[in-house]
């Protein structure tokens, strides 16, 4: 906890076993490595690029037939651009098939002016058409923004891609090597609607980039939830250029280590590093060392503690060029002796369960052996050359299941436990479920899983409002999301136009669901505060309801003071359903709220 306190990153490492005969080795002895993130006190100002497809796919309605797929993103990003602190920097790039530099926002600040001045490009009216070209739009990420910046920027202020497309293509990078020089690309896929896409492309695109896969429903809340998620993490950065160092003494070898996604390697079997990369707040990453442990030299004797493995670990800070270590953690285990001679009494004999990997590393074993085998069945059913044939659901879902089964005798789970087998069992039959039940939904479930679990980041599964899940997100995700999902909830679709009132304009009519939003929570909120019999009890308890409905109170009037300023902001007016250019130009300046990043 101290260590937390002072905001240090912190490494733990714990061996599959506790104990080994000291006339006996290991083949194959599991080691769980964690790298653990402080909580946010500081936190590393970030350049964001957001590419955002103009293509043709973006005119098609939404379930909301007043939108389209343009007018969601356009209002989530106005959402992510107000979470956005005044040091961070974004870029916003629309594309299609070509890169036009006029169209696209330099860095900017995001303090008061820039957050206005990105709303308002945002809400520019634009022409939307021509086909999709991912190519094109990651050469202007890389070469105009990310690469151009300066040493001490690229340094101290880590660089993120957000992708937001249908998924649709048409520059043919899905079948190549992706190069977006090591900028991870996060991808969110609209996919909800008659076209729900091919999640082809834009998992490849995460996959090489070690980046994260979001399929998204084609509705507000939903994108907003998923893109606030993902802002929540970077915007919550506390160490950049992590990576971890291992060695092992004599007589024990580095035989693998699987990291996912992120860069590894292991050296002549003497050791070994992970590229961990960014560390978000109170993050944590898990990586499996797999060790050949020989017998001791001399195996009439046991030894106490004999070293396994030692991690040590370097990092920056936030804005600090100096790199800062983490103290290092070291694995060691027992080495019994062998029984006593023929003659004597032998101790009694270990329970059986002694056999077994510790539940932790156990756990992490099997999920990895589930992402392995979901790995391989999805992949003999997908069409990574484009092609217009979609997979069978039922059909990946059955041979999931069978291959899963099949599998439990594997070599690598005949020292897990049965118990913790059955966390495998939970994750693939919630996948089996979903694969027959909601066909293609089913399958990007499976996607997203797969690519959240490789890069152990916060990803989205959004495509239906009963099918909403989290993977590896932090409180600082969900503060984010949790808010950005109750504004979005607050927005009025562009109106239908009537036949006998052509023009209509959406601005004060999201106030009114506002209130109601905030009376519910006034209603609510004393439910939690029963008190018991006696009257300190009571006493207690009207202090706190009091002080929680003031605290409401000011909130509730702070809210809709800058819901009524940005109302007047993005007041847009539509005449026979389309926006009227002249709406969107921002008639005040909205105050910028209190930067809680910092």
């Amino acid at each position: 906890m101290a260590d937390e306190q002072q905001g240090e990153v912190k490494l733990q490492a714990q061996a599959g076993v506790t104990e080994i005969p000291a006339n006996e080795g290991r083949t194959d002895l599991p080691v769980l490595v964690r790298v653990v993130a402080p909580s946010k006190q500081q936190r590393a100002p970030i350049d964001l690029v957001a590419l955002l497809d103009t293509g043709d796919s973006m005119k098609l309605k939404a379930k909301d037939p007043h939108w389209t797929r343009m007018d969601l993103v356009v209002a989530a990003m106005e959402l992510v651009v107000r979470r956005l602190g005044a040091a961070d920097r974004l870029a916003i790039v629309p594309f299609n098939a070509g890169g036009n530099a006029r169209k696209m926002t330099p860095f900017t600040y995001m303090d008061q002016v820039g957050q206005n001045n990105a709303v308002q490009f945002l809400n520019k009216p634009r022409t939307l058409g021509g086909y999709t070209n991912f190519q094109q739009a990651f050469y202007w990420a890389v070469n105009r923004y990310l690469d151009a910046r300066s040493g001490d920027e690229k340094a101290t202020r880590p660089g993120f891609i957000l992708l937001v497309s249908s998924g649709d293509d048409k520059s043919g990078i899905g079948g190549r090597h992706v190069d977006t020089g090591g900028y991870p690309v996060h991808a969110f896929e609209i996919c909800g609607g008659q076209t729900p896409g091919k999640p082809q492309v834009m998992l490849h695109v995460a996959r090489e980039t070690r980046g994260t896969y979001h399929p998204v429903d084609d509705t507000v809340k939903s994108l907003a939830l998923a893109l606030g998620s993902f802002v929540g993490g970077i915007t919550s950065v506390v160490a950049v250029n992590a990576k971890v160092d291992f060695a092992v003494p004599d007589g024990v070898r580095i035989t693998k280590i699987e990291s996912g996604s992120y860069g590894s390697e292991w050296s002549k079997g003497t050791e070994g590093h992970v590229d961990v990369g960014v560390l978000y707040g109170k993050d944590e990453k898990k990586f499996v060392v797999h060790l050949s442990v020989q017998q001791l030299t001399d195996p009439t004797k046991g030894v106490d503690k004999q070293p396994l493995l030692t991690a040590t670990g370097t990092y920056n800070k936030p804005s600090r060029r100096e790199p800062d270590f983490m103290k290092q953690a070291e694995v060691t285990v027992k080495r019994t002796p062998p029984p006593p001679a023929s003659g004597t009494t032998a101790p009694p004999a270990p329970p059986a369960t002694a056999v077994h990997i510790q539940q932790v590393v156990a756990v992490q074993i099997v999920e990895i052996h589930v992402a392995a085998v979901l790995q391989e069945v999805v992949k003999a059913h997908n069409k990574d050359d484009g092609g217009d044939a979609a997979p069978n659901p039922k059909l990946i879902a059955q041979e999931l299941h069978d291959k899963w089964h099949s599998s439990k005798a594997d070599e690598k789970l005949q020292h897990i436990h049965e118990d913790h087998v059955k966390t495998g069992d939970v994750h693939v039959t919630e996948m089996v479920k979903l694969l027959k039940e909601h066909g293609h939904v089913g399958v990007l479930y499976a996607h997203a899983w797969l690519a959240s679990h490789a890069t152990q980041q916060m990803a989205t599964f959004a495509v239906s409002s009963v099918l909403v899940k989290h993977w590896f997100h932090s409180e600082y995700m969900a503060l984010v999301a949790g808010d950005l999902a109750y504004h979005a909830a607050s927005m009025a679709a562009p109106p239908a136009a009537a036949a006998d009132d052509p023009c209509k304009c959406v601005d004060f009519d999201r106030i009114d669901h506002r209130l109601e939003l905030w009376s519910r929570v006034k209603r609510e909120v004393p439910e939690f505060f029963q008190p018991s019999e006696d009257a300190e009890s009571h006493h207690l308890t009207a202090v706190i309801r009091e002080a929680s409905l003031d605290a409401i109170n000011r909130a509730m009037h702070q809210d809709m003071y800058l819901a009524v300023v940005h109302a007047s902001n993005l007041r847009r007016c539509y005449c026979a359903g389309k926006q009227s250019p002249s709406s969107s130009k921002p008639q005040h300046d909205l105050p910028t709220p209190k930067d809680d990043h910092h």
